[in-house]
């Protein structure tokens, strides 16, 4: 075959082409810091990255469901532990109105108090996490206690009496309360009625007072207490699982980083390496190209 100044000059000018192309990619290597950014680098590898990525912020979001419910779960914490003051300070006030040989001036004065924790019991069923009440149940929009005919009364609708649940990890985790978990007993009395009939009688039946007291109120209060210590095992079962999901998503997060940063990343060692050699070579390749590619009139044009 006969070989003419054109075909050697078109080979010359197409390996110089592809040296600067290799040249060009490690130079976007270099200044990105990925070995692979398009399908066409290597669509193996870019179609791992891309699931990988997908599954990245699938776990960003399960760590914002994290946060959020364990603000939920803190606030509950920090509720709980206040009632069980107030229940024992209840329990207190109870055992000593029940005593026969108090004054009408002092049983006044506990029933005066007994008002005032009936209204911070109130306060603290309507508490809110932003503008979501975290007794409300699927009704997180309203009070569920509201003052009727002047009294405090639990108005949350049985059927929104669910508890609240996200998902982390493929599976639905439940980790709410609502007033009817943690204000009203299984026989269907609710701690503000439980009150305010202690405060009537402390104020109207003085004859009754020691017997209602502590064969009625004492007994029902015992029932709050038990159904408090429920949720408060609840409430840190809760949290531990909460504990063990964010370690367990943060392990995936970090694995996950560490796959993609094996698959993607570039190593710079290698490719200044790779650089520098494919600069000899082009630079090579303009020297022989110099001498093999003939001269034309055009050279000699001073």
């Amino acid at each position: 075959m006969r070989i003419t100044n054109r075909m050697i000059s078109d080979r010359v000018l197409f390996n110089i082409q592809t040296s600067l192309k290799r040249i060009a990619k490690l130079h976007d290597q270099l200044s990105s810091g990925y070995k692979v950014r398009y399908p066409s680098d290597d669509a193996v590898v870019a179609t791992r990255a891309s699931n990988i990525d997908a599954r990245k912020r699938e776990i960003e979001q399960f760590k914002r469901n994290v946060d959020h419910v364990k603000n939920y779960v803190n606030a509950y914490d920090s509720v709980l532990r206040e009632i069980s003051s107030i229940y024992h300070r209840i329990r207190e006030l109870l055992i000593r109105g029940a005593n026969g040989t108090m004054s009408e001036d002092e049983r006044l004065a506990i029933a005066r108090e007994l008002e005032k924790i009936l209204d911070s019991l109130a306060g603290m069923a309507n508490m809110r996490v932003g503008e979501e009440r975290i007794f409300g149940g699927a009704d997180f929009d309203k009070d569920p206690v509201k003052k009727v005919n002047g009294d405090w009364t639990i108005v949350l609708n049985p059927d929104s009496n669910v508890s609240r649940s996200v998902e982390v990890l493929g599976y639905r985790l439940k980790y709410g309360l609502t007033v009817y978990d943690l204000f009203r007993t299984n026989n269907g009395v609710d701690v503000f009625q439980m009150l305010r009939d202690a405060i009537d009688v402390l104020k109207r039946n003085p004859q009754d007072v020691e017997e209602y007291l502590s064969n009625v109120a004492l007994k029902q209060l015992s029932l709050f207490e038990d159904r408090l210590m429920e949720n408060v095992a609840k409430v840190g079962a809760s949290m531990k699982v909460m504990d063990l999901i964010e370690t367990r998503i943060n392990d995936l997060e970090f694995f996950m980083t560490e796959y993609l940063s094996k698959e993607m990343d570039a190593d710079i060692t290698e490719v200044l390496t790779d650089l520098s050699m494919q600069q000899a070579v082009l630079q090579a390749a303009l020297k022989s190209a110099a001498r093999v590619i003939q001269n034309t009139l055009v050279d000699y044009v001073r």
